[in-house]
């Protein structure tokens, strides 16, 4: 047998081992594409259900920005005044936001929900962020709907706080106050409220951990000074308030006492309160805005907090729109309005009443939902 012919056992698995090495190594890449195909496939999947979400919350955003906001405009929504045409602007949308006297853990009486402390509208233009928010004072005199059983019987004219109470629970008191401010604002529409009882200004105070002011005046039973920078807390945050006096009994915190209390033998009282009442709601907007910037989770934590304390018509998905347009936008440019108007008394009523300078009233609607045409 020739050398050419013989194979020993060792030349034979010297030829076969670099065959064996090549399907070993074909094996392996084999396996390393298919878990490279299977991690693509994974971030594919992910990059389509996070695209799938941002299509579903923006839909989510659009519907509530559909119901919220009434962009009709045309000849019909232009009107002449002093010589100037205005034209009603597009994508303003309207909270009637309410304050009322009802404390929580108090008991309803039949058919009377507390009144209206506080009655402002927050107008907001989607497009650039500018809000208003326009003061009725609590005593101004205004035609109310009179309905009984959702039957229409006329109207009366008496203080705008005395609308919210007319309702037979808190969804038609709210109902009853969107229509009596729409009114009052020569009609705009106005069709979503949120309600909030005095006691939630504690609870959503305490949310946040606190809202700074510089107090505007001295404020009884606390050590709160005019012109003092101080941070409100609510009862569980803070100091309790406790006290029983002629005028009224309280226990709380700070927060809901600096924007509830009123000198009850002053005659422009409601309108001092009313000041604190706006301040106290730009500034705990701006700190829970800020603090949403870092921490979107704010925003929500705030409205659970809040459900508790309020009842509203509005949906969640217009609630993140005003929350989506507020925090891309910030609340620095809100502007705040307080009817003009002067308190008095008269055969009218045995109480106070504010008498709405009606010239001034229709130049703030112009100003707030119409801007000049070219």
């Amino acid at each position: 047998m020739s050398d050419e012919t013989m194979r020993l056992p060792g030349d034979a698995q010297e030829d076969v081992a670099p065959q064996e090495e090549h399907r070993y190594t074909s094996q392996e890449s084999l396996r390393a594409g298919k878990r490279k195909r299977i991690v693509i496939g994974v971030i594919l999947a992910a990059i389509a259900v996070i695209a799938l979400a941002a299509i579903a919350f923006a839909s989510f955003l659009n519907a509530g920005k559909g119901s919220l906001v009434k962009a009709d405009t045309g000849d019909a929504k232009t009107v002449e005044h002093q010589g100037v045409t205005y034209r009603l602007k597009d994508n303003m949308a309207s909270i009637c936001v309410i304050g009322s006297d009802f404390e929580n853990g108090g008991e309803h009486l039949d058919g009377f929900n507390g009144q209206a402390d506080a009655t402002m509208v927050v107008a907001l233009d989607t497009e650039t962020g500018e809000a208003a928010c326009i003061a009725i004072p609590r005593n101004s005199m205004v035609d109310v709907n009179l309905q009984h059983g959702g039957d229409f019987r006329g109207t009366k004219r008496m203080q705008i706080c005395l609308a919210y109470a007319l309702g037979e629970d808190d969804e038609e008191g709210g109902e009853l106050m969107c229509t009596t401010v729409s009114r009052l604002l020569y009609n705009i529409p106005i069709e979503h409220y949120y309600t909030i009882s005095i006691s939630g200004f504690d609870a959503l105070t305490d949310a946040i951990g606190g809202v700074e002011v510089e107090a505007l005046e001295d404020i009884p039973y606390t050590d709160i000074k005019k012109g003092d920078v101080v941070t409100l807390h609510g009862a569980d945050g803070g100091e309790q308030i406790v006290f029983d006096s002629e005028d009224v009994n309280w226990t709380g915190g700070t927060a809901a006492w600096y924007v509830r209390y009123r000198d009850m033998h002053e005659m422009n009282s409601p309108l001092a309160r009313q000041a604190r009442e706006q301040q106290f709601v730009r500034a705990f907007a701006s700190q829970a805005l800020e603090a949403a910037k870092s921490n979107p989770s704010v925003i929500t934590d705030l409205y659970n907090t809040a459900a508790e304390y309020s009842t509203t018509n509005l949906e969640a998905s217009e609630f993140a729109y005003l929350a989506s347009v507020l925090t891309e936008h910030g609340i620095g440019t809100i502007n705040l309005i307080t009817l003009e108007g002067e308190m008095t008394f008269n055969d009218e009523s045995e109480w106070e009443q504010y008498i709405i300078d009606r010239d001034a009233l229709y130049q703030t609607v112009l100003d707030v939902y119409y801007e000049p045409v070219e």
